[in-house]
């Protein structure tokens, strides 16, 4: 059993991994120590230790978080029969739409981006492999929640909160409850500007005993994602494609 300590010391760890990430290149011991308001000999004793397991580089005196996480996350989602089935899938339809396509799957109460493939139309947009969100705010999350026990849903809420992201978004428990409902009725989830101005994403889920597995998200610019187009066509056709992957997921 962890002591104490010992959980402390690796909370600690993690605290220095997400500073370092945030600095966005590479930093050094006392920035991080500035950063996060502990002592300069804390930093450097849990970077030295990061740094000979291989999990940061080094470039002089300042460091960077090291590839050796996507070869985690590499081999985590490799391993996945999910992965599997649905990554051809979610090429075909970046082919046939040119926008952002993306599975996403429900990580501690976020919305994670697993795989993400661009067609070639598609405008670059904040998010990018292992990228986690608000679950509230975009087509793919409320896909997920949708399907989620009540609650499950009000779990979530209480420790992510529902925070204001695109003029859209979705701030009230009672109008995304709402929501959810129409969402589960309907199959298919919409976001209209609610992450971020300008741009529209539509979801299906891919259920696994009426639980969500995963949802299948496309996600471009307003100019591209209206109409009939984003009303209908790809509604239909990212549904079939979330049960064509379901139906492989339970037999194959």
């Amino acid at each position: 059993m962890p002591t104490g300590d010992g959980i402390k010391a690796v909370r600690t760890t993690f605290r220095v991994l997400h500073a370092l990430r945030d600095a966005e290149g590479y930093a050094g011991v006392s920035e991080l120590a500035s950063t996060l308001d502990i002592p300069v000999s804390t930093v450097h004793s849990h970077l030295s230790t990061l740094y000979d397991c291989e999990y940061v580089v080094k470039r002089g005196d300042k460091y960077n978080v090291g590839y050796r996480f996507l070869e985690n996350g590499g081999w985590l989602r490799g391993g996945t029969r999910l992965y599997t089935f649905a990554k051809p899938k979610i090429d075909q339809l970046a082919d046939e739409f040119g926008d952002e396509v993306s599975l996403v799957v429900a990580d501690h109460g976020l919305a994670a981006h697993v795989y993400i493939a661009k067609g070639e139309e598609a405008i670059d947009i904040d998010t990018h492999t292992g990228i986690r969100l608000h679950i509230h705010s975009s087509a793919a999350g409320k896909a997920l929640l949708a399907h989620m026990s009540e609650e499950r849903v009000h779990e979530i809420i209480d420790r992510r909160g529902l925070p204001k992201h695109g003029p859209n978004c979705i701030t009230s428990r009672e109008e995304l409850l709402d929501e959810l409902t129409h969402i589960r009725d309907e199959g298919i989830a919409f976001d209209r500007q609610d992450r971020i101005e300008g741009i529209h994403s539509v979801a299906a889920p891919i259920l696994r005993d009426d639980r969500p597995n995963a949802a299948i998200t496309v996600s471009g610019p307003i100019s591209r994602l209206n109409g009939e187009r984003f009303e209908e066509t790809m509604p239909e056709r990212i549904r079939n494609i979330a049960e064509t992957v379901r139906i492989k997921l339970r037999y194959a």
